[in-house]
């Protein structure tokens, strides 16, 4: 019962504790707790309720058999049923405002026997107020109780809302610092952390993907002639200008420093990789305004493309690193691609610019 409980509820106790599976867990806990707290309640109550009507039910059985007995006595001892004899009736049986009748009556607060037999006179009734003990009971104790179990419902309610609140902050509070630790703060791009958990997931599962790894040129100028704030502009300028031509499934990010990466995915082939290549380049030729004055930066460029093999991150980005020292050694913005790759040489498709 409580394994099929935790699983309907998306828990697994034999496996590894998963933050974003136990937040979802406490809030649909809390949630059905609540419904079981309103489902007690109702429970309770109608319950009440019933015992109510089962006491008055019996203790109304045990009202006709003691009024015939005592009718039966009576009769035995002074004849025919009188009206005194029904309010003797009474006394010995413990009923209520006992009397005779000569219409049968539709209250239903009121029981009665026919007089048959000799008892009284023909067509005439024996009757008298019905006992509730039941409600009496539920008279007395109810006033005080249901209110204050009421009150105590509404706490416990109130309680689970504020947990459930609680649990839904905690779980934004967690969603706002998972993606904060995969975005660059300066640029808004991702960061490294972004990309290798990207690029991992693609390398496991087979699809083939382009890295275009680059560092701006002439940077450490721009930030020693104009300051950091200068370099800082030109650092989410190139972000900025990059992200337009990102498609579906690519992914920018900076990898720190003056360090960038495009990831493509799924991978663009020969020429529409080169393509892609030196439309980056241009995106980045032109002079970026800063607060003082424009600055113009160019990017060196290296480019290696995985054919879908299960790669570790760090052999694609030592190929397309080993392609950008290469272009590095060219003056001006400058694009190569990986020509001799990490063990096994199988393992890439080799280009040149």
């Amino acid at each position: 019962m409580l394994r099929a409980i935790t699983r309907l509820m998306g828990w697994d106790n034999h496996a590894p504790v998963d933050t974003d599976t136990g937040m979802r867990v406490i809030g649909r806990l809390v949630v059905a707790c609540m419904v079981l707290l309103v489902c007690t309640a109702g429970l309770v109550g109608f319950t009440a309720v019933q015992v109510t009507q089962t006491i008055d039910q019996a203790n109304q059985g045990g009202e006709y058999r003691r009024a015939a007995n005592a009718l039966d006595f009576v009769v035995a001892q002074f004849g025919p049923l009188t009206t005194a004899g029904a309010v003797r009736v009474g006394q010995i049986a413990g009923l209520g405002n006992s009397r005779i009748t000569t219409a049968p009556s539709s209250d239903p607060a009121e029981a009665q026997i026919p007089l048959l037999n000799g008892q009284g006179t023909p067509g005439s009734f024996l009757t008298w107020t019905r006992a509730t003990v039941g409600n009496q009971v539920f008279s007395r104790f109810a006033p005080v109780r249901l209110p204050l179990i009421g009150a105590l419902l509404l706490i416990a309610v109130g309680f689970m809302l504020q947990l459930h609140h609680v649990a839904r902050r905690i779980e934004r509070q967690r969603r706002l610092a998972h993606d904060q630790s995969r975005i660059d703060a300066l640029t808004g791009l991702a960061n490294r952390l972004a990309f290798e958990l990207r690029a991992a997931e693609l390398g496991a599962t087979g699809t083939p993907f382009d890295v275009l790894l680059f560092d701006l040129d002439r940077f450490k100028h721009v930030n020693d002639a104009f300051g950091h704030a200068a370099g800082d502009t030109v650092l989410r300028t190139v972000g900025q200008r990059l992200q337009p031509l990102l498609q579906p499934g690519d992914l920018l990010a900076r990898l720190g420093g003056d360090e960038f990466v495009l990831l493509a995915c799924p991978a663009r082939g020969a020429e529409g990789l080169a393509d892609l290549a030196h439309t980056c380049l241009a995106a980045m030729a032109d002079p970026v305004h800063t607060a003082t004055s424009a600055v113009a930066v160019g990017a060196s460029m290296g480019v290696a493309s995985s054919d879908g093999a299960d790669l570790p991150v760090a052999g694609v980005l030592a190929a397309a690193d080993a392609a950008l020292y290469r272009a590095k050694r060219v003056a001006g913005s400058c694009v190569r691609f990986a020509d001799e790759a990490p063990e096994p040489a199988t393992l890439w498709s080799l280009r040149r610019a």
